[in-house]
């Protein structure tokens, strides 16, 4: 189902950062967190990933924060490309 939402510009902004302190904050408690940023796996290179090494094995509850947080960047980054294809004079 698809919902139709008009925003400001100036709204989407908030609504990125929002979703940002949501994955560090909520989404990362299970999950490696460090300086601001939660790792999944493949977010380093596997040969230097000091957080999931090269063969990760996410526990349950882990692999669950792992789709949320995929799941809350695909988001965020959706809300990035409309600014990215909004007018400067928007």
């Amino acid at each position: 189902m698809d919902i139709e939402l008009r925003l400001r510009v100036a709204d989407i902004v908030p609504l990125i950062d929002a979703l940002d302190a949501y994955e560090y904050w909520q989404l990362g408690d299970e999950l490696p967190r460090n300086n601001g940023e939660v790792f999944v796996p493949g977010d380093l290179p596997s040969d230097c990933d000091r957080y999931w090494g090269a063969d990760p094995k996410p526990d349950e509850q882990q692999q669950e924060a792992i789709e949320q947080v995929k799941a809350c960047r695909a988001l965020a980054d959706e809300l990035r490309l409309l600014l990215d294809e909004t007018p400067n004079d928007a």
